[in-house]
């Protein structure tokens, strides 16, 4: 039986495809959401240099991931109490670093590009998580051993919900769908 998307059927249906990767493809929703798993960044940023070799912790740079919705993406500012300083150690690093003095010297964010998302319709908050001790690389792999940070789970929502049936957190719709 086809699935037609009209009215508030199209509100609930990317809810009811989650779980049917060819009902997804047949609709095209699961192409809505794909993205790259290693976008390119605007500035070479090593996560395993930062976090594991100079042992930065995640919250330090993702202060919000304890107290919000999202874990953030750090200000210039943030960067800059190091890099005000820390100059690298190679050519290549200089460069990197240049890029994001620059940044700093016109008072511009850094356009990362996002790795880890999910689809609009999912109210995800990582207060919550945080808090019952899921730890950031359950999700996002060991970040610390990345150059460059890729989406290492699926974060789809059978993915969410197998974890949160293995840890006895709630499966109700409404926890994530409001």
């Amino acid at each position: 039986m086809p699935i037609h998307a009209s009215g508030w059927r199209r509100s609930i249906l990317p809810i009811l495809l989650v779980f049917g990767a060819s009902a997804c493809e047949r609709t095209g929703w699961k192409a809505q959401i794909a993205r790259e798993d290693t976008p390119v960044q605007p500035i070479r940023f090593l996560h395993s240099v930062h976090v594991g070799i100079d042992s930065i912790p995640c919250a330090y740079c993702h202060y919000s991931a304890n107290v919000s919705e999202e874990a953030g993406i750090p200000p210039v500012g943030t960067c800059m109490g190091c890099h005000r300083f820390v100059a690298g150690t190679t050519d290549e690093f200089r460069t990197e670093i240049q890029k994001l003095l620059g940044f700093a010297a016109d008072s511009t964010a850094v356009p990362w590009v996002r790795v880890h998302s999910v689809p609009a319709f999912v109210q995800f908050n990582h207060k919550p998580h945080v808090r019952a001790g899921v730890t950031c690389a359950e999700c996002h792999g060991n970040v610390g051993a990345m150059d460059e940070v890729s989406r290492v789970a699926p974060l789809t929502m059978g993915w969410c919900v197998t974890c949160h049936r293995d840890r006895g957190a709630s499966d109700d719709c409404s926890v994530c769908h409001y």
